[in-house]
């Protein structure tokens, strides 16, 4: 077990269902007498590396039938082996219990995560966004840790009668959290830190309103280490498939509440496959009025693959004509 092999570990139990592709572009190639190393090593190597820590028991895997595509969880013993590292790995997961239906959409989550992560720099050009550290990537399941006990506590408040409205939960906390930072009790940098639950959205519910009550993330990119003011963090979707004009009519009006005020994200961006997502949350966003592409606030950008090349769209039924 090494350090770069330790790495590896840490982004799978970050993400479960990756698969050997995404891990390639975190897959750092050693020095050896015939090569400088330093770049990336191939799919192939990858697979290699990780065909090693299967047999170290570290890995379970999950090979798709259809595809051919396996993805990677890690064992009881790969937690432990990432921990020896100093990868704590508070909100890691296993692939136990994914659905082989969602786990096509753990992978991409994987990979664009990966993509962030990697010292290519997939996003530098699109996104003006350097390589960022696997501490900058927030999971679901960090996500969701931080919110599962509110969520009980607003059980808890309806059972006595008191409000479980999570948006007027959440908009108090965050006019409580800016005012201790303006009263200098703690930083800009440290306010997602100290208050995490932040990162899932939410409004208040009113009858008339379109605003999401609860919206959770499939990932977000924390950039906020130098934050002096506003946010600079970027939430990210990865969207597989269309959904209706009134979700997204719904999920456009609660980024424009969220962006409009840019306590806790800057920008959004979504990740797709094929050009059919990006089209209608364009015809949306202005029939909303939203605003949100041409201000920059919100970016679709396609799923790529390693070299860089999109994602095409499979299930499609090809005839040819007699």
């Amino acid at each position: 077990m090494t350090e770069r092999n330790a790495r590896l570990l840490a982004f799978i139990g970050m993400f479960p269902g990756a698969d050997a592709e995404a891990l390639s572009l975190l897959n750092i190639s050693q020095k050896t007498a015939i090569s400088e190393g330093g770049g990336l090593m191939s799919v192939r190597g990858t697979e290699q590396t990780l065909r090693k820590l299967y047999n170290l028991e570290a890995l379970e895997k999950f090979r798709h039938a259809v595809t051919g595509t396996t993805s990677y969880g890690l064992s009881k013993l790969g937690f432990a082996y990432a921990r020896e590292f100093d990868y704590e790995l508070e909100h890691g997961a296993s692939m136990n219990g994914i659905s082989i239906e969602r786990l096509r959409h753990y992978r991409m989550i994987a990979l664009v995560a990966a993509q962030f992560a990697s010292p290519i720099g997939y996003f530098k050009e699109s996104l003006g966004i350097d390589p960022v550290g696997l501490d900058q990537l927030v999971t679901e399941h960090e996500m969701r840790a931080a919110f599962e006990p509110v969520k009980q506590g607003l059980r808890e408040n309806k059972k006595r009668g008191k409000s479980n409205d999570y948006g007027k939960w959440r908009h108090e906390i965050l006019v409580r959290s800016l005012n201790d930072v303006q009263e200098g009790r703690i930083e800009w940098s440290n306010l997602l830190e100290a208050h995490p639950v932040l990162y899932t959205i939410g409004y208040p519910r009113r009858e008339e309103s379109v605003l999401k009550p609860v919206h959770q993330p499939d990932l977000v990119v924390n950039l906020d280490r130098d934050r002096t003011k506003a946010a600079k963090n970027l939430l990210v979707e990865v969207e597989l498939s269309k959904k209706s004009w009134e979700n997204y009519d719904a999920i456009l009006a609660t980024l424009k509440a969220e962006l409009d005020k840019p306590y806790v994200y800057k920008r959004a961006v979504y990740f797709t496959i094929g050009p059919g997502v990006e089209t209608l949350m364009r015809k949306v966003d202005a029939a909303g009025d939203y605003g949100l592409f041409k201000s920059g606030k919100l970016v679709v950008l396609p799923i790529c693959n390693r070299d860089g090349e999109p994602l095409q769209p499979t299930n499609r039924i090809r005839v040819e004509a007699k």
